[in-house]
């Protein structure tokens, strides 16, 4: 759940080791990084086939053999509401061309669970948040009580997104900072792993160079979040080709965006885009966000938001056409800021009720979730 205006997570440094899993690609078929890829299922709580002597040690734990029960157990849960939304999806969300389109998803924190279940053909996929990158612990190195402090460190992180299908950000704050779980690449990978995709490589981008020059000066005026990037090739040893994700950390406030004027350009060129937005705390209802929604606008041709995404008011008239689906629900009470009279009232005067099989949202129990598809 996103505070409206305080939902920062800071960086810290810890004396750890990290591995750099740019290189190492192995020759073949469906090329990939065998180190980075089993480290993200040892993770997931999966035993990498084959398991290199370094990782067996650790595979062979009875700290492991906890935690594969534990991730299997829950994933379990997780896989019967994918299928759900696969299922509703294939009725509900047709689209042309989706293995040449780009989904945008801001406020995304590490949520590529939900970004590759509602959009898995999608070429390439950009999320933006707050929540800083980092990169894959080394396993290597690791102890065993290291490796126990870890995987609980992972258990942690996954706990909310499990259970309730998004990520609380007062949370994230602790559960991306730990020694171990840096950021938000360990938790992104662990999910491709879950999702049985292999990881070809992890790069850090620098998508302004000059500006993280200036900003490097002694006395240059800072930006309260540094813009941090990383790329992400990973593959489905199904099929062939390659799906890249990009994930940028930086601040997306009109304020914070005037030291990195030229992000908003960025993100618009690949349009026209699949916009997902969902437990996004109404930041772009408040002003403070006004260019990051126009640029949301201007880029999309499908929307797939719940009610705490663009105000409804946007997308209600020409040129957008849009169906409701589960029903409306007020906002939460830290959030009341985000009622929209405008979509009760378009919920409440459907001639369909059109049910909604999955939770998507904070309003999470007992099929009490709504969603919002917009087609321009």
């Amino acid at each position: 759940m996103r505070n409206k205006f305080t939902c920062w997570v800071l960086a810290f440094s810890f004396a750890v080791t990290f591995i750099d899993v740019s290189e190492q690609l192995h020759a073949g078929a469906t090329d990939f990084n065998r180190r980075a890829t089993a480290t993200a299922q040892i993770l997931a709580g999966i035993m990498p086939n084959p398991v290199e002597p370094e990782l067996k040690r650790l595979a062979e734990t009875d700290v492991f053999k906890e935690h594969e029960q534990w991730m299997t157990s829950n994933w379990s849960k997780v896989r019967g509401r994918i299928q759900t939304i696969e299922s509703w999806r294939s009725q509900e969300i047709r689209l042309s061309g989706t293995q040449k389109k780009n989904l945008l998803y801001p406020f995304s924190g590490p949520d590529f669970l939900n970004a590759y279940t509602f959009f898995p053909e999608h070429s390439r996929y950009v999320f933006f948040s707050l929540e800083r990158p980092g990169t894959l612990p080394d396993l290597e190195s690791v102890t065993p009580t290291q490796f126990a402090k870890l995987l609980q460190d992972v258990r942690s992180a996954f706990r909310d997104i499990f259970e309730r299908n998004y990520f609380i950000t007062s949370y994230m704050t602790k559960q991306l900072t730990t020694p171990w779980i840096r950021g938000t690449v360990p938790v992104m990978a662990t999910m491709m792993a879950l999702m049985n995709r292999r990881i070809v490589r992890i790069e850090p981008l620098d998508l302004f160079p000059d500006l993280t020059h200036a900003y490097d000066m002694p006395d240059a005026k800072q930006p309260r979040v540094r813009l941090r990037a990383v790329r992400i090739e990973f593959a489905n040893p199904s099929v062939a080709g390659t799906q890249q994700l990009y994930y940028i950390s930086l601040d997306a406030t009109d304020k914070a965006l005037e030291f990195y004027p030229e992000f908003l350009t960025w993100a618009d060129q690949y349009k026209p885009a699949t916009v997902l937005l969902k437990s996004a705390s109404y930041l772009l209802h408040d002003q403070q966000f006004a260019k990051t929604r126009a640029m949301l606008l201007d880029a999309a041709d499908v929307v797939v938001q719940d009610d705490t995404g663009i105000p409804y008011r946007y997308i209600s008239q020409n040129p957008w056409q849009v169906k409701l689906y589960g029903r409306y629900n007020r906002p939460i009470k830290p959030m009341k800021y985000g009622y929209q009279k405008d979509l009760e009232t378009a919920y409440n005067s459907r001639p369909e009720q059109i049910p909604l099989p999955f939770p998507f949202g904070y309003h999470w129990r007992g099929q009490q979730s709504g969603l919002i598809v917009a087609h321009r």
